[in-house]
């Protein structure tokens, strides 16, 4: 009965943690593109420079393939901006404290995947990870940092690299993203 209280208080501080990290995550998301909107007004006058030079220039076609056009420079110009606010949070991410967020996926991993054999890292963080798991290490990947962990048979695989974390945040926040950005 003690034991199932204490894997309890386990689970309750990892989600606690995973919570915690997620929330940090998207907080500097929000510094950032606090930061970017800065930087989008500037370019946004520029752009609408550009755009009225390009209007003029189109006013002798059709309103509708101007209108078009326009649209098309906007989109562009807003994936390129998106993409690099996204390239910073990968960043801003990578800079946080690994110690922390690896014992925090650890613990998650316990959870989903106790009979966990092989566990991954980048080099950089391999030996944080052989310090903190008595899982046999991989091996290193290529990655920002986070862990990857797969059973023995290798069919099962925990994806907790910070990519994989920043990609789910980022597709679950990019129409508030945008919406911040561009309106």
């Amino acid at each position: 009965m003690g034991l199932d209280r204490v894997i309890e208080n386990i689970q309750k501080e990892g989600k606690e943690k995973i919570t915690h990290i997620l929330q940090d995550a998207e907080k500097q998301a929000a510094l950032i593109l606090e930061a970017k909107q800065k930087t989008i007004d500037e370019a946004s006058v520029k752009k609408k420079q550009e755009l009225e030079k390009q209007i003029d220039v189109l006013k002798t076609q059709e309103a509708s393939s101007v209108e078009i056009e326009v649209k098309k420079i906007r989109l562009n110009a807003e994936k390129d901006i998106l993409s690099q606010t996204y390239q910073e949070c990968l960043q801003t991410l990578s800079s946080l404290p690994h110690k922390t967020i690896i014992s925090s996926l650890l613990k998650n991993v316990g959870k989903e995947l106790p009979d966990a054999a092989y566990i991954y890292s980048n080099t950089r963080d391999e030996p944080i990870v052989r310090s903190l798991t008595k899982i046999p290490y991989g091996g290193s990947i290529d990655m920002l940092g986070g862990i990857i962990v797969e059973n023995k048979e290798k069919t099962l695989k925990i994806d907790y690299r910070y990519e994989t974390i920043a990609e789910i945040v980022w597709e679950r926040s990019l129409k508030e993203i945008a919406k911040k950005l561009f309106t």
